[in-house]
């Protein structure tokens, strides 16, 4: 068999950075790298391939502050990076961009979070998936509705060049294979460094031994005492049992479901995973989730466009909130088995009084508001917005727009809370929308 260079490209391999007798250091990969500019930003055109938050964030040291490949890149491009990656998904790297709540959250302005994001683009360590728009897409029941941006965490080809990284495919789908010989000893350096600051295993002492219980004492046997600490096992928030199965396969759906769900993704992947438990419990695909996460938003609840600051409570709320629609449906019809049959003389009352209230049924038209001062209106005006907005509640409004009629009820609650209130009570009879 003919013998193989060190740094030939492997069967297979479709790329493989330059081979080089040594990895270059990081004033080579400064002098020779060149700002990602115009389309190459782009995951279809992109030379850097896709990662996980966590090597992301490694190469991202290295680009910033050891090999300093971008002039303008510093602290604050990193703590941006840092930002993103604690919302990434953990294995594709994928992230909504979410300006408005990184600017707050690092408590500098937009235009500095745009500026270092562009940074981080310009070192090939992020691309787009997605271009947000503002264009409205016409939802059906939203006023205005815009596109969201999503990018995706790259490491360019600069940082596998330095590492000795060896690469099988080309760009955003290509994948570390291994090292070249010259990567394999800088990595073999590396561990042997890290590993000499470790401390030693401790030694393992103590005995086997567990003391018999003496007649008299207080204290019990160590084996016992530790039986009497055994915690029984979680539940989840309907009571279900959550085994290590259930959990595993709630956290692959949360993890998939997440990015489709805008008002979610404030939530971590494991609160996610745990109040999606339920629902697979309960026997519910995929899809279905997806639908029952799309029916209980913000959006289509309530018409606001407002993100909950913990999504996995708001979850979790509808969660017990249709446990109890259900239960009370229960009782009610086992109620209604149980009932007994009403009497002849009980039934001849009833029959009396409904056309005593069949006589009263024709109320006097309301003439107007001028019976009401300014101070007046803006209250109720204020009560029956706090009773929609917080309890769903439309009874105000309904009320009298029943009673003093339509004209009324527009002067005196303007016309959106009155359209408001009358869509939510079309929607009655549907449990997901139903809110008090």
């Amino acid at each position: 068999m003919g013998s193989v260079e060190p740094f030939t490209t492997p069967a297979g391999d479709t790329s493989a950075p330059k081979p080089d007798p040594s990895t270059p250091s990081a004033e080579a990969a400064r002098d020779r790298f060149e700002l990602v500019r115009g389309s190459a930003q782009d995951v279809m055109h992109t030379a850097s391939r896709r990662c996980e938050p966590r090597d992301w964030l490694v190469a991202l040291d290295w680009l910033i502050f050891e090999a300093k490949l971008h002039p303008k890149a510093t602290l604050t491009t990193m703590r941006v990076a840092m930002d993103l990656a604690a919302r990434m998904d953990y294995r594709r790297g994928i992230v909504l961009y979410d300006l408005l709540g990184t600017a707050a959250k690092l408590k500098v302005d937009k235009s500095t979070v745009k500026r270092h994001v562009a940074y981080l683009r310009e070192l090939g360590a992020l691309v787009w998936l997605e271009h947000g728009s503002k264009r409205n897409l016409r939802l059906p029941g939203r006023k205005y509705t815009a596109t969201a941006t999503i990018y995706g965490a790259t490491i360019p080809l600069a940082y596998d060049a330095a590492k000795g990284h060896r690469l099988r495919g080309t760009g955003y789908e290509a994948t570390v294979i291994g090292f070249t010989e010259a990567g394999r000893e800088q990595a073999v350096a590396k561990a042997k460094e890290s590993a000499a600051g470790r401390l030693a295993p401790p030694s393992r002492g103590g005995s086997a031994h567990v003391p018999a219980d003496v007649d008299g004492g207080k204290e019990k046997a160590t084996r016992s005492a530790r039986a009497s600490r055994i915690k029984p096992p979680k539940t989840s928030t309907l009571g279900h049992k959550v085994t290590a199965a259930l959990f595993q396969a709630a956290d692959r759906l949360a993890r998939r479901l997440r990015p489709l769900h805008n008002w979610t993704q404030r939530a971590k992947i494991s609160e996610l995973s745990w109040v999606l438990v339920d629902k697979l419990a309960e026997g519910c695909t995929e899809q279905q989730v997806d639908v029952w996460l799309r029916d209980i938003s913000p959006s289509v609840v309530a018409g606001l466009d407002w993100r909950p600051t913990r999504p996995h409570t708001y979850i979790a709320s509808w969660l017990l909130r249709e446990r109890a629609v259900r239960e009370g449906d229960a009782q009610l019809q086992q109620d209604w088995a149980n009932a007994v049959a009403p009497n002849a003389d009980f039934a001849a009352a009833v029959q009396e009084t409904r056309e005593r209230q069949a006589e009263d049924d024709d109320y006097p038209q309301c003439a107007g508001l001028e019976d009401l001062d300014e101070e007046t209106r803006k209250r109720m005006r204020a009560e029956a917005w706090a009773a929609y907005k917080y309890d769903g509640d439309p009874g105000l409004v309904l009320t009298t727009y029943e009673l003093a009629g339509p004209q009324v009820a527009v002067a005196l609650y303007g016309p959106e809370l009155v359209d408001l209130c009358q869509k939510l009570h079309s929607n009655a009879n549907n449990p997901r929308i139903r809110l008090h």
